[in-house]
């Protein structure tokens, strides 16, 4: 071995040793520092900082929160949201007092300061003590707390500072009361001193201020506190519309009495009625301004069912009472209380249910509602007062709002839609050959056509032909002229074949009203013509059948001629929309949705159009007049449009001279009208001038209403060749405002 193989033999075993003492030293390293780490509670946070800019630095790390033990909790019972009543023997006043916390936010020092009413006297002195009017004397001036009014209104002190717009203060500008007068024993009042402006008048007294009026003296007459909230449960159901109207306009009544004897007062209401998705009940909180609850009442939405156990139990659980205050309920319903459950004895169940809640909660439920067992029960036991509501006295000629209770007053319906098929098929009158004329070709001698008619004494005036339209005859052979005999009630069609000219002659309808001169369009065919009444914009049709023309009302807007085509139909429904067709409006709903119904499987096109009709000289101003909603309308329409409340008095003349001619008939349409009303017919107009105007219309009547043979309404019907059918349960004879 030499030097050189020596030499790097050793650097090779340095090179080696170094290698094994520096992975040694690497191993330990990391151990120790491992063994540093685990034991180590300390953390250290490193952050890099720009000391040119040192207010650019990260956000610190902070230490993380200890962790807490998640131990298990008491929770809150869900009855502790409940207010608790104790009866306090030792109270000062022995009646129920409510406890729960102070809804106030304590702002007061603890620190014990010296006021300086305790060291310096004012120059005046006053000495005033807590009065409770229910054991304070009246002023020997005032001869009854509790004396009935129809409402002061804008008179009242209290109703001065309060605004009936939209919003602001405004003094409060009442209408007064309406009044509503059926029959014998009703105060029945003139249509203009019935305007009254607020004044108190026993005599012309509205039935809705009485009951409000006898509810709010029974409130004031076993109060306990100066105070009362007092919400209105509303039955929200169509048969509702005009009592809902009439509860909203005598307010004054009630909140006037409160006025009288100084009790702060806050209405609430709350809206109920069942609709295809159940139960549907609208809260309004409780407010002071009597303007404000009235427009609630006035918007409300008329719809459904109703289901007033349901309704009261929700409005107890989601109204906010006021804990220093007595509470009353207003249930308005012109139906039994029901509920929406169907097991066995729920009615039972949930009646005892809505008394018991009502008592546990101290609040006294008062009924202006229906005459039934369980709501005379319910206002006995829970201190309130049951009312009868007027419309169930007032108002006999309400009819069942169910089918099975309307089964007679259906088939009307449906009788009558089997009518308007029948008829819109049917022929208006015909023409039979009665002979030809013979000239030469290209020219139609006028004097010899004359000559004919002179010859079979047929007694056509000599000017007949003397018209520009007979020159239609040598014009054109595909055209027909007709021409009408007013003198002799005849009409003739003439028409051109070769050399020849057929004549057909026949009797015209009693009611004919066409220009003596008319010419008869070829449509389609030559076996198919019509002519136009520009008067009443109308379509007629002739047909040849043989030796005969058949004429009938009516025509297909276009396409190709087929025995199958569907006669056309307008059907226009005037409705008696006065205050005591009120309670017929659910009955008459269902017997429109039956013939529309009908309508829809006959082999006819339709159209339903609606004309509702009334004069409004009380509070309710929906209807004002001839109401005309034009055609096409649908079932879903014309329901919509019945959920406004009826109200006024009628006069069925007025509205046919002054709402038919508004109507947009089809000329393609043979015309029908369907009267629904339930009283004897008035009117400015004379009945001879609504008569021609449905003449002139072509228009067939059918008509329900008042049975009275020489009402105009039985002579309507029989002269337009209509049939007449008696209203149930209809007024014997016309009252005011009804």
């Amino acid at each position: 071995m030499n030097r050189f193989e020596r030499k790097q033999r050793s650097l090779n075993a340095c090179l080696i040793a170094g290698i094994i003492h520096l992975c040694f030293a690497l191993v330990l390293t990391i151990f120790y520092y491992t063994r540093v780490a685990y034991y180590s509670e300390d953390v250290v946070g490193v952050e890099f900082i720009d000391m040119k800019d040192p207010t650019k630095q990260r956000r610190q790390l902070k230490r993380p929160p200890p962790k807490q033990l998640h131990t298990p909790k008491q929770t809150k019972s869900s009855a502790s949201g409940q207010p608790r009543h104790v009866a306090l023997a030792a109270s000062s006043n022995l009646f129920d007092e409510t406890v729960r916390p102070s809804e106030k936010v304590l702002m007061h020092s603890a620190t014990e300061e010296v006021s300086k009413t305790a060291t310096e006297l004012p120059e005046l002195t006053t000495q005033a003590e807590q009065l409770n009017s229910r054991t304070s004397a009246l002023a020997k001036t005032v001869t009854s707390p509790f004396e009935i009014t129809s409402g002061a209104g804008k008179e009242s002190l209290r109703q001065r500072v309060k605004g009936d717009g939209e919003s602001g203060f405004n003094r409060l500008e009442s209408t007064g009361t309406a009044e509503i007068a059926i029959g014998e024993g009703i105060g029945q009042g003139d249509g203009e001193s019935g305007k009254g402006k607020g004044k108190g008048n026993k005599d012309a007294s509205n039935p809705f201020a009485e009951a409000l009026e006898q509810i709010a003296d029974h409130i004031i007459a076993t109060r306990t506190l100066d105070k009362v909230n007092v919400v209105f449960v509303l039955d929200t159901s169509k048969s509702m519309g005009d009592n809902i109207q009439q509860v909203a306009e005598n307010l004054f009544s009630m909140t006037d009495a409160f006025d009288l004897v100084n009790i702060e007062y806050h209405l609430g209401m709350s809206e109920f009625s069942v609709r295809e998705d159940g139960q549907e009940l609208e809260t309004r909180a409780l407010a002071a301004d009597v303007g404000y609850l009235r427009r609630r009442m006035q918007k409300v939405k008329l719809s459904g069912d109703e289901n007033a156990l349901d309704a009261i139990i929700d409005t107890l659980n989601y109204m906010d009472f006021h804990a220093d205050a007595d509470k009353h309920l207003i249930l308005v319903t012109d139906e039994p209380a029901t509920t929406s459950m169907r097991e066995k004895n729920a009615s039972e169940t949930v009646r005892a249910k809505v008394i018991d809640q009502s008592q546990i909660e101290d609040i006294h439920v008062n009924v202006l509602g229906f005459n039934e067992p369980f709501q005379h029960e319910l206002a006995t036991i829970t201190g309130g007062v049951w009312t009868e509501i007027p419309g169930s006295a007032y108002n006999p000629a309400a009819l069942p709002a169910n089918r099975a209770g309307n089964q007679k007053f259906l088939k009307v319906f449906r009788d009558i839609a089997t009518d308007i098929r029948r008829s819109g098929a049917k022929l208006h009158f015909s023409l039979d050959l009665q002979f030809d004329v013979l000239f030469e070709e290209g020219d139609i001698p006028i004097n010899k056509i004359q000559q004919e008619f002179d010859e079979k004494e047929l007694g056509l005036k000599t000017d007949a032909f003397s018209s520009g339209y007979a020159t239609v005859l040598e014009k054109q052979n595909s055209d027909m002229l007709i021409i009408t005999d007013y003198d002799n009630g005849r009409i003739y069609a003439m028409r051109k074949i070769g050399n020849k000219l057929k004549v057909y002659a026949g009797e015209h309808p009693e009611h004919w009203s066409l220009n003596p001169h008319l010419i008869a369009r070829t449509k389609q065919s030559a076996n198919k013509w019509t002519f136009t009444n520009q008067k009443s914009h109308q379509i007629y049709t002739i047909r040849r059948d043989q030796d005969s023309l058949k004429v009938s009302i009516g025509a297909q807007p276009g396409g190709a001629a087929s025995r199958s085509e569907q006669p056309i139909v307008d059907v226009l429904v005037m409705l008696d929309y006065s205050r005591s067709m009120g309670g017929k409006s659910q009955a008459i709903m269902l017997g429109l949705s039956t013939l529309i119904g009908r309508l829809s499987i006959f082999p006819l096109k339709y159209r339903i159009g609606l004309i509702r009709f009334a004069e409004a000289k009380d509070a309710i101003k929906v209807v004002d007049g001839a109401v005309v909603s034009q055609m096409p309308l649908n079932e879903v329409l014309i329901e919509s449009l019945m959920e406004d409340p009826f109200g006024g008095d009628e006069h069925l003349i007025d509205a046919i001279v002054e709402g038919l001619p508004e109507v947009k008939f089809s000329p393609y349409a043979r015309r029908f009208l369907l009267i629904l009303t339930d009283e004897p017919t008035t009117g400015k107009y004379p009945a001879e001038q609504a008569l021609e105007v449905c003449q002139s219309l072509g228009i067939t009547a059918y008509v329900v209403g008042h049975p009275d043979p020489n009402d105009f309404q039985s002579i309507l019907a029989k002269q337009t060749e209509g049939i007449f059918f008696s209203m149930p349960r209809h007024l014997e004879k016309a009252y005011p405002n009804q």
